[in-house]
């Protein structure tokens, strides 16, 4: 067979690969490029740059290809993959929408982190019983510094711990997440207009008549940094526990993304933005209704959540949910509105699919907000227009000397995160005098 025909035949066989494989395929050659040019501390040159292009291109055709609900459609292959050409080159990850999945492989993909080499071997007990492991790596103390500091819990571990997490938090499944590779990132984002002032957040506009003068205003586009702050989570373990810890590790990392779950969902709520991410809570952009004339300490009135819903953004309105405290429930319960003279009445709070409803919006309950009464413990919010930076990396660390009289051992599991809203400002309505928001609260009624 001569070297015609060969090459012949071995592209007749890619063209009979599924869309799937070409696409891996052709994502992977042009990552190779672009780690040619990291290795050589470089960028890309203009041939580099040209391959790439027509690679983009024949990716994204075969993007078309793939039904809609494909996990491939919302990778990042091709242009997007965080690779840039034009500045630094570095791997990232795209932003992920409120309805993009969030766990841990769809947000760092299914190669990041490492292999653990030894399968019937568990993390946490090589961890925890202080002998060498060839998959235990070393992770950094500081961002600069790569000295001794804890394990990195390997990419499988993270992930089931992650996965748990998610499946607990109200946050985060709902709002957008940008994974993060570096201690900070920038993400452009809007600043909320004046309607009333004709600005509609960075953009604005105008009839002109033909030739002449466009009118110039001066909207502004600003820029949010995520900066990841740590979490550090303590777990206290028997000396007996960590060595006989392969049966018991589903539980620790059930643990673990409980923990986290219940942490992260509290910063993101009620965080001050000092060393902790920037809950809802303290955010510039809330919007607080006041209560009623005469309102009784510890009450909800039926005219508190039809305000309430009447400063909801209207963009927002088809994503939001009401975020209750579990102390509101008997109030909720029994708050009805009467109908005409016959003593009859509507409740409030409807069941509706397994789930409670108020206003056609479903209810979520939760300990993370404020007591009855107090600012917080109802809220109406629309969770997509809130960013959450997460950084790919968890540690464990672990000591023998804190509680060394009593035989145990402290270990704490370390994540790293940002978060806060997309809004700068609540926003002002055409009519100069309604202010709406995605986040939404009644004042406290003390």
């Amino acid at each position: 067979m001569n070297a015609l025909e060969y090459e012949r035949q071995e592209q007749e066989k890619i063209e009979n690969w599924p869309t799937t494989k070409k696409i891996a395929a052709l994502s992977e050659k042009r990552n190779e490029i672009l780690d040619k040019a990291v290795a050589a501390k470089r960028q890309p040159t203009a041939q580099e740059t040209g391959i790439i292009a027509e690679i983009d291109v024949q990716i994204d055709a075969l993007r078309k290809e793939l039904p809609a609900n494909s996990p491939l459609t919302l990778q990042n292959f091709g242009g997007n993959d965080g690779r840039t050409i034009g500045g630094n080159i570095a791997r990232g990850y795209a932003l992920k929408g409120p309805t993009e999945k969030k766990d841990y492989r769809s947000l760092y993909g299914a190669e990041d982190g490492y292999k653990w080499p030894d399968k019937e071997s568990s993390f946490f007990q090589a961890a925890l019983g202080g002998r060498h492991h060839p998959g235990l790596i070393r992770a950094a103390m500081t961002e600069t510094v790569p000295s001794d500091g804890g394990f990195l819990v390997p990419g499988q571990t993270a992930e089931k711990i992650h996965n748990v997490s998610l499946e607990n938090e109200i946050i985060m499944p709902r709002a957008f997440v940008q994974p993060m590779k570096s201690n900070e990132i920038k993400i452009p984002a809007m600043s909320i207009g004046n309607h009333s002032a004709n600005l509609y957040g960075g953009f604005t506009a105008s009839y002109t008549a033909e030739a002449g003068t466009i009118s110039e205003a001066d909207p502004k586009v600003r820029s949010m940094l995520l900066n990841a702050k740590k979490l550090t989570g303590l777990i206290r373990f028997s000396a007996e526990l960590s060595q006989d810890i392969p049966g018991g590790e589903g539980q620790i990392i059930n643990i673990c993304g409980k923990g986290l779950s219940w942490y992260r969902d509290k910063a993101f709520l009620k965080g001050t933005g000092s060393g902790e991410p920037l809950g809802i809570l303290n955010a510039s952009c809330l919007v607080t209704v006041a209560k009623e004339t005469g309102q009784q300490a510890d009450t909800i009135a039926y005219e508190n959540l039809t305000k309430m819903m009447s400063r909801m953004f209207s963009g927002s309105f088809g994503n939001s949910f009401w975020l209750c405290h579990q102390t509101t429930i008997p109030q909720l319960l029994t708050l009805s509105v009467s109908v005409g003279t016959g003593g009859d009445h509507i409740p409030v709070m409807t069941k509706s699919g397994g789930g409670f409803e108020i206003l056609t919006r479903p209810v979520v309950f939760t300990e993370k907000t404020e007591k009855l009464g107090d600012l917080g413990d109802i809220m109406l919010i629309d969770a997509s227009q809130y960013v959450v930076g997460l950084r790919s990396e968890m540690r464990f660390d672990t000591s023998i000397h804190v509680h060394f009289a009593t035989d145990e051992l402290l270990a704490r599991l370390i994540e790293r995160h940002d978060g806060q809203p997309l809004w700068d400002s609540a926003l002002t309505l055409e009519d100069g005098a309604t202010t709406v928001s995605p986040f939404v609260a009644l004042a406290a009624r003390a």
